[in-house]
């Protein structure tokens, strides 16, 4: 009976920190966003061209 308890708390804090890393994870992953900001590519004895970053 003890061991079985024990089987189903380590499994139960197994899967605690999966969902842990996943959230941690997805936290820390940077956002991207496409098409936001403006670049300017400046070159001498040329007019300034503007693209999207």
């Amino acid at each position: 009976m003890e061991e079985n308890r024990r089987n189903q708390l380590d499994a139960k804090l197994k899967e605690m920190i999966k969902h842990f890393d996943q959230a941690e994870a997805k936290r820390n992953e940077p956002i991207t966003r496409s098409g936001t900001g403006n670049g300017i590519r400046r070159r001498e004895g040329e007019k300034d061209k503007r693209f999207s970053v």
